[in-house]
């Protein structure tokens, strides 16, 4: 047996797209990405539980370069993506959204990779 510790990924959250992510959720959704996010900023995330996105989702989504994990883990019905990023000369996870992995076909409200897929691509007017 080993005293080893898992592998952990050091995370950034950017405050307004999770804020943004949290007032969507219902109050149990809110519970879990608070949580995460708590553990996730104090101790990394846990390697063993992310996943790769699909480069090209089935949904029309894009998400290369992305990671996701389900809440609460194993198998909860609430996801987060991430965007790998190099910083600083490290492999570091970039807060890209949280929300419900999948909705019903006749749902008209975006999926945690829709929302990804929304901030990672939709240009962003330039500040100034």
């Amino acid at each position: 047996m080993s005293n080893k510790r898992p592998a952990r990924a050091p995370a950034l959250f950017d405050d307004a797209a999770f804020a943004e992510d949290v007032r969507r959720a219902s109050k149990v959704g809110e519970e879990v990405a608070l949580a995460a996010r708590r553990e996730f900023e104090a101790e990394g995330v846990p390697v063993e539980t992310l996943l790769a996105c699909d480069e090209e989702g089935p949904d029309g989504t894009v998400l290369r370069h992305c990671v996701k994990l389900r809440l609460p883990p194993p198998d909860g019905k609430f996801g987060m993506v991430f965007r790998i990023e190099l910083r600083d000369g490290k492999s570091t996870l970039v807060f890209a959204a949280f929300g419900v992995r999948h909705h019903p076909r006749e749902a008209m409200t975006p999926t945690v990779y829709a929302i990804a897929h929304r901030r990672l691509h939709v240009a962003k007017p330039p500040r100034g």
